[in-house]
């Protein structure tokens, strides 16, 4: 399981992680295994899935109690005038009486009573099951905003680094112009590249604000910047290395499938209660009667204690009842599709998410070796550039590309992680152990 659900721990870890075994590094940078307590604690859509799961576990409950004794009381108080006729004459009365009742009810015979205790397993199995799909679109909610943010601070910092660079070239650029050493066209050049990476700039501080925002909408606010993945940090390792294997966990552990599962057997049950409707009932009665009309001449006190057996045999309800049971017989078979969509989109998501793990992977391995490459390239624009092969564009499109090479590879490391952990929540084996792992790949900010 992702979390611990029990209330005598208090509300925050009830709403979050077992903190009280789990230790994770002190840092001022917000990791996020801290993001996701912060989250726990306040995401009104987790909370809502909170209360709904205390809410539906009461349906099990209220099927169960259908079958224990129900034990009522009546009490009425009347004030009766009365003017009555007899044969030795006549009377004009105003008085009161009072009736007091109590009836002990226990069910003995309901055709349906194995239906009722399986919809009520499976109501509460369902219950445990809905909320264990909100924690996990809650993890991935968290996670994914959080690792975007990440990775626009890292955009934002490369492009202030190219910035950087391509001012110390408009510079170089107008010194060389300055002493006549290279034509107005590159200073112009220079000039135009600088302008153009002080927009980006602009555009990636703006990202950052966005991806910042988004977070704290979910954590609240935290201190800045945040931390980095670090350049050789790998994703935790897979469970399984196929579709096939990942199809396997998904048919064991996906809470989609256990949610369609559950519906399909309440369904069941309910179709089994509705026939039920139409067969004989049986009770056991227990009734202890008090009627108090003494203030009356001919009034008396009387109390009676009755114990007996009432048997219902419903014979027409108007087709109410047939119109249910073809109502549950339909539910019942809308259940069973559901139950095979959820298959065969599980089927397609776990296919699909696996797919992009293999072409995150690939575009990480490819830009670290275009990287290395552009990199060779750069540096030999910039000797061929010092001995006046080169022009200045030369060297500023040899850095962007450098830069963009870059760019491309966090952006794919941060699809990695993403996708792995997108993958793990659809097949059902994430848990939050695996977060203070991934909070191992981050380098905290130097303060």
């Amino acid at each position: 399981m992702i979390f611990a659900i029990t209330p005598e721990r208090g509300r925050a870890l009830a709403l979050g992680f077992i903190l009280v075994s789990l230790s994770a590094p002190a840092s001022a940078a917000m990791l996020i295994y801290e993001a996701l307590q912060r989250a726990a604690e306040r995401d009104p859509t987790y909370l809502a899935a909170f209360a709904a799961q205390r809410a539906n576990r009461e349906r099990g409950e209220q099927d169960r109690g259908s079958l224990r004794p129900t034990v009522g009381a009546f009490g009425a108080a009347q004030l009766t005038s009365s003017d009555s006729e007899f044969a030795f004459g006549e009377a004009q009365e105003t008085y009161p009486s009072w009736t007091a009742s109590l009836e002990a009810r226990q069910p003995l015979l309901r055709m349906d009573w194995g239906a009722r205790g399986d919809r009520a397993t499976a109501s509460d199995d369902l219950a445990d099951a809905l909320f264990r799909q909100q924690q996990i679109d809650f993890v991935a909610r968290v996670s994914s905003r959080y690792l975007e943010a990440l990775n626009a601070q890292d955009q934002l910092r490369l492009i202030e680094a190219e910035n950087l660079a391509v001012r110390e070239s408009l510079e170089n650029t107008r010194k060389r112009y300055e002493a006549e050493l290279v034509p107005g066209l590159d200073l112009r050049e220079a000039e135009a590249r600088d302008d153009l990476s002080r927009a980006q700039r602009i555009a990636a501080e703006a990202a950052v604000e966005d991806a910042i925002d988004a977070l704290a909408e979910l954590t609240g606010p935290f201190d800045r910047p945040l931390p980095s993945l670090k350049p050789t940090a790998e994703p935790p390792p897979l469970p399984a290395n196929s579709v096939e294997g990942w199809l396997a966990l998904a048919g064991d552990n996906s809470t989609a499938l256990r949610i369609a599962e559950r519906q399909a057997e309440i369904a069941a049950a309910d179709l089994r209660s509705r026939k039920a409707e139409t067969q004989p009932m049986a009770d056991l009665v227990g009734t202890v009667v008090h009627n108090d009309s003494t203030e009356y001449s001919i009034g008396q006190l009387q109390t009676e204690a009755r114990i007996g057996l009432e048997v219902t045999v419903p014979i027409y309800g108007g087709g109410v009842t047939s119109s249910r049971y073809r109502e549950a017989q339909a539910r019942a078979e809308e259940a069973r599709y559901e139950l095979q969509r959820a298959r065969e989109e599980t089927r397609r998501q776990v296919a699909r998410q696996f797919r992009d793990i293999q072409v995150a992977s690939a575009n990480t391995e490819a830009f670290r070796r275009s990287l290395v490459s552009a990199r060779a390239a750069q540096a030999a624009v910039e000797a061929g550039y010092d001995a006046g092969t080169r022009t200045i564009t030369d060297v500023l499109d040899a850095k962007s590309r450098t830069a963009q090479v870059q760019r491309d590879l966090n952006r794919a490391r941060y699809d990695l992680l993403i996708n792995t952990l997108l993958l793990q929540s659809t097949a059902g084996t994430l848990t939050i152990d695996q977060f203070l792992i991934v909070d191992a790949m981050f380098d905290l900010p130097h303060q």
